[in-house]
């Protein structure tokens, strides 16, 4: 009998560098700042008024605001913790969290982690992946719940133009355990914390597509292999048929063709899965589906 060789592949050692992360911690006030004018606005703050109210009353701006973005920065939060942790736990080198600001209505373009090293196999990546909009998505439930609950039921103008945010079945689901059926021609006035936890929804459905880099590009990678790039064509296909009722869909489109939508292999692809961490990629599988807001935003009137 020959002898055999037998290679022990070890995940790299996470660097503990004494560097104080600047640029992250600065990038996370930044968006708290950018964040709490969003709520502003949304609590009907007119921060672009005259006198601006940023100068001229900055303690009713940040208390008018601060509740949306203790809210959304929570979710956001949790979501990149989740993979920070999940990935420490398997001795993945990743970046703190980068927090994006942005002059929108939400006052963020989320944020995100960098892998430094590679994923062994796919239980590695499965489990980073999965914690992520798993962890965020507990935290939008709890805040969803809360803001339905000191949100009003409003009739609908007939005569004005009115922003309408989108249903999914999980924000349906609340809406009527919370509040029960909202008589027709009414409607649900979301306060700016409600608001925070729809935005928690949009994030998780937006990260969980099969595409990709993306939280749902890796799941799908980790669950059925080379497959995924199937998945992901089929996803785009479906984004640009979605892109007729609502033109943001083009945009992720765009994006997801920039990002690659077909994920590159780990080290070690041939280790199975195992029962378990099957059913934690079909639970994020079902959480996308709850998720799912065809048509996120939309004008009447």
């Amino acid at each position: 009998m020959e002898p055999a060789l037998v290679v022990r592949l070890r995940s790299p050692e996470v660097t503990r560098g004494n560097r104080f992360p600047w640029l992250n911690v600065l990038l996370f006030l930044a968006t708290c700042i950018s964040t709490i004018l969003a709520g502003a606005f949304w609590e009907g703050v007119s921060i672009f008024g005259h006198p601006n109210p940023i100068f001229h009353d900055p303690l009713a701006v940040f208390t008018a605001g601060l509740p949306f973005s203790l809210s959304l920065m929570a979710i956001l939060l949790f979501h990149e913790f989740g993979h920070y942790v999940a990935a420490r736990i398997h001795r993945v080198e990743v970046t703190f969290p980068y927090f994006v600001p942005a002059p929108n209505i939400i006052g963020t373009f989320g944020a995100f982690i960098k892998s430094k090293s590679a994923f062994m196999d796919r239980r590695q990546l499965l489990d980073v992946a999965a914690a992520g909009p798993l962890a965020g998505l507990v935290v939008a439930i709890i805040v969803l719940i809360v803001g339905i609950s000191q949100s009003r039921i409003m009739p609908i103008p007939a005569d004005s133009a009115v922003m309408l945010f989108g249903n999914s079945l999980l924000h349906t689901m609340i809406t009527i355990l919370v509040r029960g059926s909202i008589p027709e021609g009414y409607g649900l006035m979301l306060n700016s914390v409600a608001f925070a936890g729809w935005v928690g929804l949009l994030v998780t459905m937006f990260n969980l597509l099969p595409i990709g880099q993306l939280d749902g590009g890796h799941i799908m990678y980790a669950l059925f292999g080379k497959a995924q790039k199937n998945l992901a064509y089929l996803a785009m296909l479906g984004l640009l048929v979605l892109s007729y009722w609502w033109s943001g869909w083009a945009l992720w489109l765009f994006l997801t063709i920039l990002m690659r939508p077909v994920h590159p292999p780990t080290l070690l692809d041939e280790i199975p899965l195992g029962g378990g961490r099957r059913w934690l990629g079909y639970s994020s599988i079902a959480a996308f589906i709850l998720c799912f807001m065809p048509v996120p935003m939309s004008y009447v009137g």
